[in-house]
C-alpha cells in the first residue's frame, strides 16, 4: 500500500498517533460494517450507517480485516507489523502470530486458519492459536489476497494491472488470473469463481476467465480501495481512501446504500459479520446466491460497459 507511505501522511498519523480512542466491548452483530481507518481504529456500522462502537486497534493505519468461524475479529496493524484479535464479543485478544513486514490482508480458510499478506514479501499461515504453520513466495509483495475454494489457490494484488495466484499448499507461483485490471486492490472470489476487484478508478466484475464483464462506479467519487461481499450474496460493500462506504446490487449496478466516514485519516479497509467466503468458513447455510434473473441482470449491465466503451473509441 504504497499510497500510505507519502509524506503527508506521515504527518497525519504522527499528529494522530496520541489520540486516545476508548475501546467498546459490545458484541459483533451480523450483518455490520467494519471500517478500517488510518488513525489506529475500526468502526463498526449498521448497513444504513449507524455507528455501533470504535475499536482501539493500534496506531497508524488498519487495513484488511476478516471474521474466523467463530466470529472472532482480526485486523492488520498496517503501521505496526502487527495483527490483532477480537473475540466475536468485542474483547480484544492481544497480538495473532507474527513475523510480520507490513501486513495488509488477512484471509481465513475453512480450517479456520489465518493467512497473512504483507507488503514486505509473502504469506505467513497461522493455525487458529497463532502457532505459525509456513510461508509462501516470501519475496514477494501481497497487497490483499483471497483464498479460492480449494484451499490452496491464494489470489492477490499488488496496486499493479494484474491479479496473481499462488499455491499456498506448496509455494509454487501459478499463472495470473487476470490482467484486466489497473491499479487493483482488494478483492473477493465469488462461490461461481468470478471476482469483484476495487480498481482504484472504478470496481471490476472479472469472470472465471479473469475478463472484465462489468464495472461499478459513483460519479465524483475517489479511488476504490476496499471491498467485500455481503451475507445477501447479491451485493458487495466498497470504500474509497477519502471514506465514502457503498453497497452495489452486483446484478444491476444499482447503488444500494452509501454514507461517509469522516476524521479517520481515510478507510483502508472493510469487513462484514457474516461475509460470504468461498474459500473460508463462511456465513454458514442459508446464504442465497444470485438466481437466473441475477445473472441476466449481470450480463446486460456488461452489455451496456461494453457499449459504452465502444462509443469511446468511435469518439477518439
Amino acid at each position: 500500500m504504497s499510497i500510505l507511505t507519502k509524506p503527508l501522511k506521515a504527518l497525519i498519523v504522527a499528529a494522530v498517533a496520541g489520540a486516545s480512542v476508548v475501546a467498546s466491548a459490545a458484541p459483533f452483530t451480523l450483518n455490520n460494517v467494519f471500517v478500517s481507518s488510518g488513525i489506529g481504529t475500526v468502526l463498526e456500522y449498521t448497513p444504513t450507517g449507524t455507528l455501533v462502537q470504535t475499536l482501539s486497534v493500534g496506531t497508524g493505519f488498519i487495513t484488511g480485516s476478516a471474521f474466523d468461524g467463530s466470529n472472532n475479529f482480526y485486523a492488520t496493524r498496517f503501521s505496526n507489523n502487527l495483527v490483532q484479535k477480537f473475540s466475536s464479543a468485542g474483547a480484544d485478544l492481544g497480538n495473532f502470530g507474527g513475523g510480520y513486514s507490513t501486513p495488509e490482508s488477512v484471509v481465513i480458510d475453512a480450517s479456520n486458519n489465518v493467512y497473512v499478506g504483507s507488503i514486505g514479501g509473502g504469506i505467513r499461515k497461522f493455525d487458529s492459536a497463532g502457532a505459525f504453520q509456513s510461508s509462501s513466495i516470501a519475496g514477494t509483495r501481497v497487497d490483499f489476497m483471497d483464498l479460492a475454494a480449494d484451499q490452496k489457490t491464494m489470489y492477490f494484488t499488488q496496486e499493479g494491472g494484474e491479479v496473481k495466484r499462488v499455491d499456498v499448499s506448496t509455494d509454487t507461483p501459478l499463472t495470473d488470473f487476470s490482467t484486466d485490471v489497473e491499479q487493483a486492490f482488494a478483492l473477493r472470489i465469488r462461490s461461481n469463481g468470478d471476482v469483484i476487484v476495487a480498481d482504484g478508478a472504478e470496481i471490476e466484475y472479472l469472470n472465471g476467465l479473469g475478463a472484465e464483464t462489468a464495472s461499478y462506479d459513483i460519479a465524483g467519487a475517489g479511488l476504490w480501495f476496499a471491498l467485500n461481499l455481503d451475507p445477501d450474496g447479491t451485493s458487495f460493500w466498497s470504500a474509497t481512501t477519502d471514506g465514502l462506504i457503498a453497497r452495489f446490487d452486483i446484478a444491476t449496478g444499482t447503488v444500494l446504500s452509501s454514507w461517509t466516514v469522516s476524521d479517520t485519516n481515510g478507510v483502508w479497509g472493510l469487513a462484514i459479520l457474516g461475509e460470504p467466503t468461498t474459500g473460508g468458513p463462511g456465513p454458514g447455510p442459508g446464504v442465497p446466491e444470485p438466481g437466473t434473473l441475477a445473472l441476466v441482470g449481470l450480463a446486460l449491465l456488461g452489455l451496456t460497459k461494453a457499449r459504452r466503451a465502444a462509443a469511446r473509441r468511435e469518439s477518439r
